[in-house]
């Protein structure tokens, strides 16, 4: 029996032993950047010689559901162009404007069997894991990102931490930028929300897990707005989803003041006009910053106050006079100047949400169903209606800790 039983244990080791269903890396297509756009690639009114051919003729896919809808453009990464592959001996040498990515598109109406149909021009498996942005055009994004996105859930392959940018069309030209220090545009792309904590007016949690919370519960939400030139990326603002449909942007302004009033403010700089001579400048180099909203119920009136305190450094002064006078009353008189800048600043994009777009971006209903459950339940149906007319008041208090080296 014991013979018998090792006997077994033996057998299956050897079956075992191994990885049955290994991938070589060389044989994987890894994506690191997609593009969406509305369909626009032409039709062929007959077949090409080779010689007229273009890749653009391959774009097209013979479908029996009507029409195509979508362009989706996808970049691989050029691996005999890397830079570690060219210091071993292996490939050529990029860099000089030359492009170390190739961006296939594929028109279709489903996006599996375009990546599907792909794979009848590549020699690689395509691969999601690596992938490090997801681009949509404008056009896209106001029919509703509703409609698109269920491949990108249910890919098993796809991270639910990949950024969502939207883009003017077509969204495929920023997956065509040479950078001047990454390798790839979506690489590139991927690393700019990294610098919120320095930069303010970056919209850094837009990740396609929580974008599609945000559309399942209903909440309005913002997008990071980028523009491109051949060798740069901008995050330039946000684009505003409202029901999960794209109904206008946000310049930068309202994104750093949306981060503040949201508690999402990681870092960055407050310039006011100085206390003591109004031509001159005053500047503080925020290190942290903590928002408190507290909503208030008066009979059938619904009142929010914001708390915002924020902590920073004297970091600059711009403009003569004063310049060695940095007394106990100096500091108080700038703290109120940076307190001031940041509510007119606030209350300027409170307006602009409520009136202009009537969009809870702030996801005040968010707080409301937590807070004030049986209030909410009275007026949820009705609060596309009231929301533009609650009277938010925005209540800041700056500390300046520190101040700077002077020599």
């Amino acid at each position: 029996m014991i013979r018998s039983t090792w006997f077994l244990i033996i057998i299956c080791l050897l079956i075992c032993t191994g990885c049955w269903d290994r991938k070589n890396i060389e044989d994987r297509g890894y994506i690191l950047g997609i593009a969406i756009d509305a369909h626009s690639l032409e039709k062929d009114a007959e077949q090409k010689p080779p010689d007229k051919m273009k890749e653009t003729d391959f774009g097209r896919i013979d479908m029996t559901t009507g029409k195509p809808e979508y362009d989706m453009t996808v970049q691989l990464p050029i691996v005999k162009k890397s830079p570690t592959v060219s210091a071993s001996g292996g490939g050529g040498e990029g860099g000089g404007g030359e492009s170390m990515s190739w961006q296939i598109t594929q028109s279709g109406d489903s996006f599996l069997s375009m990546e599907r149909e792909m794979e009848s021009r590549v020699s690689l498996t395509l691969f999601y894991e690596h992938l490090q942005a997801i681009i949509i055009s404008d056009d896209i994004a106001r029919a509703g990102l509703d409609k698109m996105i269920d491949f990108f859930l249910r890919d098993r392959e796809m991270r639910s931490n990949v950024g969502l940018f939207v883009a003017a069309t077509p969204a495929k030209n920023l997956l065509e930028v040479i950078p001047r220090v990454e390798d790839h545009s979506a690489t590139y792309l991927h690393e700019l929300p990294t610098n919120s904590e320095r930069n303010s007016r970056v919209v850094y949690k837009s990740g396609l897990g929580e974008t599609v919370i945000c559309i399942r519960e209903g909440n309005d939400f913002v997008l990071p707005w980028i523009e491109a030139t051949k060798d740069e990326i901008k995050m330039k603002g946000g684009a505003l989803f409202k029901k999960g449909k794209m109904i206008g942007r946000a310049d930068e302004v309202d994104i750093e003041s949306i981060n503040l009033i949201r508690n999402m403010y990681r870092g960055g700089v407050v310039v006011a006009r100085r206390p003591d001579d109004k031509t001159g400048l005053i500047v503080m180099d925020v290190f942290g910053a903590k928002t408190k909203i507290k909503p208030i119920i008066q009979g059938d009136e619904l009142k929010v106050d914001v708390y915002i305190s924020i902590r920073g450094q004297y970091a600059e002064q711009i403009g003569s006079g004063g310049i060695d006078d940095l007394s106990d009353k100096f500091i108080e008189q700038c703290e109120r100047a940076f307190s001031n800048e940041i509510e007119k600043q606030c209350n300027r994009t409170i307006r602009k949400m409520q009136k202009e777009y009537n969009i809870d971006v702030f996801q005040l209903n968010k707080l409301l169903r937590t807070q004030k459950p049986g209030y909410w339940h009275e007026i949820k149906e009705d609060w596309d209606r009231i929301y533009p007319d609650v009277e938010i008041n925005v209540h800041v208090k700056s500390d300046v800790r520190l101040v700077g080296n002077k020599k």
